[in-house]
């Protein structure tokens, strides 16, 4: 059998390159690099969360462990406290994180709007509804095999957009 000659220029770039991205060089089956920077993957545990909020300028508060519950932060933007647990967690890593914020009409549940909250479902990507008196509002981000912090930034900021949004809707 003949072979034909390996390119060592073109072979020793391939292997550089691999290296460079975290790829293994047996099948490319290594996870993407986990690491510190804006550019790489961040580890999808509470703790890496709560550090890169906190780097965003948010004041974060992992919550106690319970082995009943998922893992939670609480963080706090400005006048806002957002109310965030992680889903499916297994040795500390999640497949997704949500962030909740509420309205409390327990006082008034007649001004309670169903009609209201199918509206903004219709046009926004956070959810809102409504449960036991109040108004609430959710998003939910994968992070299933880690994320980038520009990403968890941009949606905690899209978030709080709709917050404010809906917080206004309801003063209408």
């Amino acid at each position: 059998m003949k072979t034909k000659p390996v390119n060592k220029v073109l072979l020793a770039a391939a292997l550089l390159l691999t290296s460079g991205l975290g790829v293994a060089s047996a099948g490319g089956a290594a996870a993407p690099t986990v690491g510190g920077s804006t550019g790489q993957i961040q580890a999808a545990t509470p703790n890496s969360v709560a550090a890169v909020l906190r780097e965003a300028g948010y004041k974060v508060t992992v919550n106690p462990a319970n082995p009943d519950e998922d893992p939670s932060l609480t963080v706090t933007a400005g006048e806002r406290q957002v109310d965030m647990w992680f889903s499916n967690c297994k040795s500390n890593v999640c497949t997704r994180v949500t962030a909740s914020s509420y309205w409390d009409y327990s006082d008034d549940e007649d001004a309670l709007d169903v009609e209201l909250a199918n509206e903004w479902n219709g046009n926004y990507y956070t959810q809102a509804y409504i449960y036991e008196g109040s108004y609430y509002l959710d998003a939910t981000m994968m992070i299933a095999g880690g994320y980038l912090k520009t990403a968890l930034k941009a949606w905690m900021t899209e978030y709080l957009d709709d917050v404010d949004g809906f917080s206004e809707s309801l003063e209408e």
